[in-house]
């Protein structure tokens, strides 16, 4: 059997320039392309199911977006919370309850007292995401979610975090590489209603294979959908 190898592609949606959120998105990302970013070694090198070049991205985003509100359903060891977080001001709360692939939830508490500062306002709420009131956790404008991966719970993931979420906000889902996530995203935006005003689509792979070099390793992991969406 032929190896398998990443095979990158970047399809895009919308005008970047229709909103800030957009343009800070583009921004973002081209600034991550170049290798632009702030991360040392140990927030790039950490364990976890995020690509290096993802980790950057998030990095120069919540930067770049004024009062940043991040929020994430699934942290596991927190390469993504703490890329968020790292040299940057911004309001962040994780949820996770830490029942899939080893739970390492101590790994994930040390690596936020390391990447935190004074000007991050943290949160953990450790729930399944189908538990959490979110009309009680404040209000958000970047929400990764990389829960649970039935089609079923990429769609919940959207619509049931909607009462967290600015009018406009940016919606970051990891594993674009597989169907059955790409179909419960599209499932989710339309049950919720939002509006779709601009994308990107990243895969690393293009027969919804896994990455061949995932996490850490890799650059963008097993792929991600970025967008920028509006409530009605």
């Amino acid at each position: 059997m032929a190896e398998m190898h990443d095979e990158f592609s970047l399809v895009v949606h919308g005008d970047s320039k229709s909103t800030l959120s957009a343009t800070l998105v583009e921004f973002a990302f081209a600034k991550s392309m170049a290798l632009q970013h702030r991360l040392p070694n140990f927030v790039l090198g950490m364990r976890g199911m995020s690509g290096r070049k993802y980790r950057s991205f998030i990095n120069n985003l919540i930067a770049l977006v004024p009062n940043a509100r991040y929020f994430e359903v699934g942290s596991w060891a927190g390469s993504t919370a703490c890329a968020a977080m790292y040299g940057n001001k911004a309001k962040i709360t994780c949820i996770d309850n830490w029942s899939q692939f080893g739970g390492p939830r101590n790994q994930f508490l040390e690596n936020v007292e390391r990447c935190s500062n004074e000007n991050i306002d943290f949160q953990l709420i450790e729930s399944d995401f189908r538990e959490v009131n979110y009309s009680q956790i404040g209000k958000y404008n970047v929400y990764l979610f990389d829960g649970p991966h039935l089609r079923e719970d990429q769609r919940d993931g959207i619509v049931l975090g909607m009462p967290a979420l600015d009018r406009e906000f940016i919606l970051i889902v990891d594993d674009w590489n597989w169907a059955e996530i790409r179909e419960g995203t599209f499932a989710g935006i339309q049950a919720g209603g939002l509006a779709l005003n601009y994308c990107m689509e990243i895969k690393t792979t293009q027969n919804g294979s896994h990455a061949s070099v995932p996490g850490e390793r890799g650059e963008w992991h097993n792929g991600y959908f970025i967008g920028v969406l509006t409530k009605p």
